[in-house]
């Protein structure tokens, strides 16, 4: 198995406030990069057909899944 260099890692890193003031003394200027995501996840779910949803991982799109069943039941349901 190779190890991956810390360059290579995708996971978040966090700066304590005392590593920030030692950046800022010899120079570096910190800026936090900006938020890219303005709406939920949940939301984006929402917007999907069924056919992008089904391809989907995770649970919070299982649950869209699941909600979109129910409602569907409920809606043929009430025929019956």
């Amino acid at each position: 198995m190779t190890e991956l260099h810390q360059d290579d890692r995708i996971e978040p890193f966090f700066i304590t406030a005392e590593v920030a003031a030692e950046m800022i003394v010899s120079g570096y200027e910190f800026k936090p990069p900006p938020i890219p995501c303005t709406i939920r996840l949940r939301g984006v779910l929402e917007g999907m057909t069924n056919a992008e949803l089904a391809l989907q991982p995770g649970e919070i799109a299982e649950q869209e899944r699941k909600r979109r069943k129910n409602e569907q039941s409920s809606l043929y349901g009430s025929n019956r």
